[in-house]
């Protein structure tokens, strides 16, 4: 008898293991009833696919006790329980390091990409349960986290993962000033939102780019990408609080994206001075002028700039100057009564810059 017992044990023991994927997971007995639910996975296998969340469970996992900020200042908490994203790749002979980004989509239209450099230096748990709960509406079927990032990389409600490889390869043909190309297209005032805004799609048909992916970048250092998708349901906002801003009524507010220094689509760079001034030494323009202000050389850096004999610079009126190469990194951007100029030397000033586009 007490051998039945014993085995009676065990095999209750084996079951609730298989259930939760690892041992120990399901301690308070909520036994999540969305281990049904699929993922949609893209860019592993020539088609796309689908995993289930129990699929998952049955990965080694790892328990981890994490926090992070929203922006608002609100603290996230939870003890993320599931495989690591490397653990599930392993499966495929891939890790997240092959991948330049990996984007994850929820149901409530959420979606966030974990950037390369990211994907470098953290791990990335698959969460399907918060310790040993079951998630709620909220959160399930799937929770990323990432331990010691910020909470928006924390996408809630995942149900597709794509796994993205960079192989454009384009570089920058043009930089427009946010600065003045904003407010020169006279973009409509709204009440609700606070601030005068252009719309991304008309900014992207006045001034060309265009790409599969978008690339943000803000002051405070995060790096955001964003589908073409989304972010043609975007507009920026140039006045009031946190400009330049990406902001969207059709998405989720954890998607805004508050003191933008560029914003990189297809060969085209738009860029803010005025941000980018708060980030940015100042450097001297030229040999003898005593001049500061934002350097060219730094805002090119790390943006791909395409190398070019001459360059041509317009500004918000339309006059066009040329430069050759070894003048343009020489200069610098200074603002002055509202305006941004780009001076190189006593002789050679271009007031209220609008582009810088390479030419031969």
């Amino acid at each position: 008898m007490k051998h039945r017992v014993l085995i009676f044990m065990v095999l209750a023991l084996v079951s609730l293991v298989a259930m939760t994927g690892c041992d120990g997971a399901n301690t308070d007995g909520s036994e999540p009833d969305y281990l049904d639910s699929e993922i949609t996975i893209n860019g592993l296998a020539e088609d796309t696919f689908t995993v289930k969340i129990s699929e998952l469970a049955s990965l080694e996992c790892v328990k981890e006790k994490v926090e992070s900020t929203r922006s608002n200042g609100d603290k996230v908490k939870l003890t993320a329980y599931g495989p690591l994203l490397d653990t599930f790749l392993a499966r495929y002979d891939k890790k997240q390091t092959d991948f330049t980004s990996i984007r994850f989509y929820a149901t409530d239209g959420y979606a966030i990409a974990i950037p390369g450099e990211m994907l470098e230096k953290r791990e990335v748990i698959l969460a399907y349960m918060d310790g040993g709960k079951a998630f709620d509406q909220e959160s399930k079927p799937l929770r990323v986290v990432v331990p010691g990032e910020r909470a928006m990389y924390w996408a809630k409600m995942v149900n597709r993962i794509d796994f993205e490889q960079d192989g454009e390869g384009n570089f920058t043909e043009k930089i427009v000033f946010l600065d003045a190309a904003l407010p020169e297209m006279a973009g409509e005032y709204s009440e609700e939102e606070g601030g005068n805004i252009v719309s991304t799609a008309a900014l992207l048909e006045r001034f060309g780019g265009g790409a599969d992916k978008v690339t943000m970048y803000a002051a405070d250092g995060l790096t955001k990408n964003e589908t073409a998708e989304n972010f043609l349901k975007g507009y920026i906002k140039y006045t009031g609080k946190n400009i330049p801003q990406f902001c969207s009524p059709e998405l989720p507010e954890g998607m805004n994206l508050n003191g933008i220094v560029s914003i990189r689509s297809g060969n085209a760079l738009f860029y803010s001075l005025d941000r980018a001034a708060t980030i940015l030494p100042e450097r001297e323009a030229g040999d003898d002028l005593n001049v500061k202000g934002v350097g060219l050389t730094d805002i090119i850096k790390g943006n791909s700039f395409r190398t070019a004999a001459t360059y041509e610079l317009t500004t918000r009126a339309g006059e066009k100057t040329s430069f050759f190469e070894h003048d343009m990194t020489k200069g610098v951007f200074v603002r002055d009564e509202g305006i941004w100029s780009f001076y190189v030397d006593d002789d050679t000033q271009v007031k209220d810059v609008m582009s810088i586009e390479a030419v031969t």
